[in-house]
């Protein structure tokens, strides 16, 4: 779909006059973001997120970046739009190529070739190539890439050298100049074969292939020289390892005898078996007079009982102290006790008899307590003899565990180190035996593990130069200059600060993109407002169904019986876009009130080919001060379900004191309650504050967009102001797009938007033109109405094709770009 306006030049023309730079409605030089910071103010530097639950992802991060986010598509865009500088960088750098070509020095380069032969003896795996010889790999590549360093190395240039004077004689060339030719020099290997190239460039042909046959000879030289010293050093070194071993098994032996003889362990063993023999007997001896003692105890409470109850003595072990006494007195007593019961049986208590008889009881229970008290008395000395000898026993048999424990530890030190000796003598001795072997097997394989090198092609005297490469220079210039020349595009691609394609919006803004309107070709404001009318079923109209179906949809049902179009700029099809999904709209049966609200340049009477009186212009009716009925203000539109409310230009009316009224949301209450869907066309976004106003009133908000054209600065401003108001940004439509063949591609038109309509830059804002054909100087009518509507006449298809470009370089047959009038001095004041 065409833009909204007659764009000036190239540059988006935002409420001035300036070709060169854009005006945030503010001045060239400074741009201001309606009332923000000057050119550059991006409030913060933290991004903004915009839109709420419609808004979708978070713009990208590539504000740090000076060349934006790079992508396939974005790098084919630029280049197809900046291919001219990106050919003249292209230019500069064959050229800078050239001049390098021509100042480069002339370089000749001559080749010698050597073969390396690996000479591996199998007898030599546990002497030469393990231990003394050293190990280069297992491959030609291996050897020739451990070699390398010795082959370049400080003492084969000095051989190189003694070299080339030995075959060149009389040559004047120094030392330093040798060198520093032979520090180019490069050596490879040629794949799957033995062979190794020498290469020296150098500006003399000669002396580039006298050092390369001069390298090869040294190379070879040295090579032999080495592999001499190797197989000398080889048994020296082992036989050397041999003798060391040696000493170190009689050193280990000497070690292992002088502790035999200091730790005496044989006798520590005998003086161990003597002890545990005494240690034995003495713990018998400890344990049997325990017996003893326990057995003397038991004698003596026994005794003591007797002596305190003699009737209640019963019979002693023979082994008690005096037992044979004791039982012979008892048994007197037993006797004497018997017969003492028998005559009182026969006789009184007071019997002589009886009273004899009790003196002899008296005397034999005397007798016995007396040979019990003597008995008692034996078994208490023996009890303390046993108790005495007992812990003399103790204490030696504790100083026999004291002096056991103490040899044991002793022997168990002395056995460690005897052990870890004598597994130090084993490990010697075998390692001795080892090397002994590893010498003999030396001396036979020594011969047997060298590298041969041999000379093999000389180096012939080079007739053609290596070096200036022309094809290697010319490539690497035009490489180099090709990417400096698509850095420079993208740089100021990405300075230029517009959107160009869907992954702008939504990738650096955030936003939703809602639609994508094509562009129509060759047609006026009055016919694209009406299009879908007549096209139902165009591309345009399709897509104005699409945008229509979605905001019927569910989750947009919401917000979408009120909305608001609005634009950042003048000239990106607001108007068109209101008004051709009001017929959308109205053509899904729904009630719908489309509402100029563009008060200070009213275009929908135009538009809708309708002339309003006083009486039925929005403006006038909203600035009288009586009560309004809003019901005589739409007017039919011709399109079923659809009335529209147009106003006239402001003449002795001030919008500003009209949207600062509360007349305004009795408007929007009542339209509410009488229609289904009510669009509202404002003014752009920071020219005028009617936005702010009209965004708080309505449902939702969608913003114009214009590839390659639409700024980010202006429209992620315009998102936040409205965002942080409170209104409901539900995304971006964006219109004029040039579909592809697939009908999907996002490519602008570029800057000619050919079918032009629009606001013709929104001269002077607030001055207005009457209504009806202005005629030219020469009375052309038709000339006039184009101009007025910022609109060229379509030409045919014919004439587009032959046209050729202008002087100033605008091709004929798009609308040539007018000159910007100045603003006026009120709208000046008012900016």
């Amino acid at each position: 779909m065409a833009s909204d306006g007659t764009q000036y030049g190239k540059q988006p023309l935002y409420y001035g006059s300036s070709k060169k730079s854009p005006l945030y409605y503010g001045t060239a030089k400074t741009p201001l973001y309606y009332g923000g910071t000057a050119a550059g103010a991006n409030y913060g530097t933290a991004p903004y997120y915009y839109g709420g639950s419609y808004g979708g992802a978070a713009p990208a991060q590539d504000a740090d970046s000076i060349v934006g986010t790079i992508t396939i598509s974005r790098v084919l865009r630029v280049i197809a739009q900046r291919w001219i500088s990106v050919l003249v960088f292209l230019l500069i750098g064959l050229v800078a190529a050239f001049a390098v070509y021509r100042i480069s020095p002339t370089i000749y380069e001559a080749k010698s070739e050597f073969t390396m032969d690996m000479r591996r003896s199998s007898n030599v795996g546990n002497g030469i190539s393990q231990m003394d010889m050293p190990d280069y790999g297992s491959s030609y590549e291996e050897v020739f890439n451990t070699r390398l360093s010795d082959w370049r190395s400080d003492k084969i240039v000095t051989k190189i050298i003694q070299q080339y004077r030995a075959n060149y004689p009389a040559s004047t060339v120094t030392d330093a100049e040798l060198v520093s030719t032979l520090g180019a020099s490069e050596l490879e290997l040629i794949r799957h074969s033995r062979l190794i190239t020498i290469s020296i460039r150098s500006r003399v042909p000669a002396i580039a292939a006298a050092l390369a046959n001069a390298y090869a000879e040294a190379i070879e030289s040295f090579t032999d020289d080495e592999n001499k010293i190797r197989c000398d050093k080889a048994v020296a070194q082992i036989h050397e390892a041999v003798d060391k071993q040696r000493r170190a098994d009689e050193k280990v032996a000497k070690a292992l005898l002088d502790f035999r003889t200091a730790n005496k362990i044989d006798n520590l063993h005998s003086e161990r078996d003597i002890l545990q023999q005494s240690l034995t007997k003495t713990t018998s001896d400890i344990l049997a007079l325990e017996t003893e003692v326990t057995a003397a105890a038991e004698w003596e409470k026994v005794l003591e009982a007797a002596q305190e109850t003699p009737e209640d003595f019963g019979a002693l072990p023979t082994a008690v102290p005096r037992s044979s006494e004791i039982g012979a007195s008892y048994s007197k007593l037993q006797e004497a006790k018997l017969e003492h019961g028998a005559l009182l049986a026969k006789f009184t208590k007071n019997h002589p008899e009886v009273k004899a008889k009790e003196k002899e009881l008296e005397v034999f229970k005397r007798q016995f307590v007396e040979a019990v008290s003597r008995a008692l008395a034996t078994a208490k000395g023996n009890l303390a003899a046993y108790k005495n000898q007992l812990a003399v026993f103790k204490q030696k048999n504790e100083k026999q565990r004291v002096d056991l424990a103490t040899i044991e530890q002793k022997i168990v030190q002395a056995e460690a180190g005897l052990q870890q000796l004598e597994r130090e003598k084993d490990v010697s001795s075998t390692l001795y035996k080892d090397l002994l072997q590893k010498e003999n097997e030396a001396r036979i394989a020594a011969e047997a593990n060298n590298e041969i090198v041999r000379v093999g092609r000389p180096a012939l005297v080079p007739s053609k130069p290596v070096l200036p490469n022309p094809v290697i220079i010319f490539a690497a210039g035009a490489a180099l200059s090709l990417a400096l020349g698509l850095l420079f595009v993208l740089v100021l691609d990405h300075l230029e600060d517009t959107i160009v394609s869907l992954s702008d919006i939504e990738g650096r803004l955030g936003l939703k993109v809602l639609a994508v309107l094509p562009h129509i070709r060759r047609k006026k404001r009055e016919q694209v407002a009406k299009f879908i009318q007549e096209n139902k079923y165009s591309q345009f109209a399709e897509a104005m169904a699409g945008l229509r179906n979605m905001l019927d949809s569910p989750r947009y049902q919401a917000t979408s019986q009120v909305m608001l179009l609005m634009s950042t700029q003048p000239g990106e099809g607001k108007t068109i876009t209101s008004c051709s999904l009001a017929i959308s709209s109205a053509q899904a049966g729904k009630k719908t009130l489309l509402v100029d609200f563009d008060l200070r340049r009213p275009r929908l009477a135009r538009v809708w080919g309708i002339n309003p009186d006083m009486e039925h212009s929005f403006s006038h009716a909203l600035s009288q001060k009586s009560r309004i009925d809003f019901s005589t203000l739409p007017m039919d539109s011709g399109v079923e379900h659809l009335e529209v409310i147009v106003s006239l230009p402001p003449d002795n009316v001030n919008p500003s004191s009209i949207m600062g009224s509360a007349i305004v949301p009795e408007f929007f209450k009542w339209a509410r309650e009488n229609y289904d869907r009510v669009i509202i066309d404002s003014p752009p976004f920071g020219i005028v504050g009617d936005v702010m106003t009209l965004a708080s009133l309505v449902d939702s908000v969608m913003i114009m967009c214009c590839p390659d054209r639409t700024h980010f600065k202006p429209i992620q401003h315009a998102a936040r102001t409205l965002g942080e108001s409170g209104a409901t940004v539900i995304g971006i439509v964006v219109n004029d797009v040039e579909m592809g063949g697939s009908g999907s591609a996002f490519t602008p038109v570029g800057h000619s938007y050919g079918y032009g309509y629009g606001y013709g830059g929104y001269r002077a804002y607030g001055a207005y033109r009457p209504y009806g054909p202005i005629k030219d100087k020469k009375g052309s009518e038709a000339k006039a109405g184009a101009d007025q509507n910022g609109v060229g006449t379509a030409e045919v298809a014919g004439e587009k094709a032959n046209a050729k470009p202008d002087d100033e370089g605008t091709p004929i047959g798009s609308v040539p770009p007018p000159k910007p009038p100045k603003p006026s001095p009120d709208i000046t004041d008012e900016a």
